[in-house]
């Protein structure tokens, strides 16, 4: 399952007009057009069903709310720290960040906030809850040098079947 739009190469306007007149051009169309369509509609309610952002799966990249290119480099660099110092895939950082970031709530307070941390602050805080110091790891080694990443609780990663997962492994 990918963020774009499983569709964008299909015309609309050509559908729409072959289903005005339907004959051997619009069952040939719909033998084709019809279950990606439905794929589509489908993944754009799974999308709203867990509660992401409403313009989530339309954005053009692998994640699920919408951003401008600084943020788009900044949630790219959480991945990277998901990646590189935990070890999980790109496919399961994309998605703990869709869950925990693409939601309507998350969207309402905006991203913007988010450039005002290091990408480690918001990525270990998909992965990581609070030890026993009730407290997460920040990004920065001398602030986190008395953690033990290894003791921290790991969350839970989203549902495989959910459409927070925008990548393939």
């Amino acid at each position: 399952m990918t963020s774009e739009p499983a569709c964008e190469d299909l015309d609309l306007d050509a559908i729409e007009e072959a289903c005005a007149v339907p004959g051997p051009a619009f069952v040939a169309m719909a033998g084709e057009a019809v279950p990606r369509l439905v794929t589509e509609v489908r993944r754009l309610r799974w999308l709203v069903e867990y509660g992401a952002c409403p313009t989530a799966g339309t954005t053009g990249t692998e994640f699920v709310l919408p951003l401008d290119d600084e943020m788009l480099a900044h949630f790219r660099e959480m991945t990277d720290v998901l990646v590189e110092r935990i070890g999980i895939s790109r496919a399961e950082a994309v998605a703990r960040i869709n869950a925990m970031y693409g939601t309507r709530e998350s969207a309402a307070w905006g991203v913007e906030l988010m450039g005002h941390e290091l990408p480690e602050y918001w990525a270990y805080g998909t992965y990581y809850s609070p030890g026993h110091q009730k407290r997460l790891p920040i990004g920065d080694p001398q602030v986190d040098a008395d953690i033990d990443f290894g003791t921290l609780p790991v969350r839970p990663a989203p549902p495989r079947d959910s459409p927070y997962w925008t990548l393939d492994e």
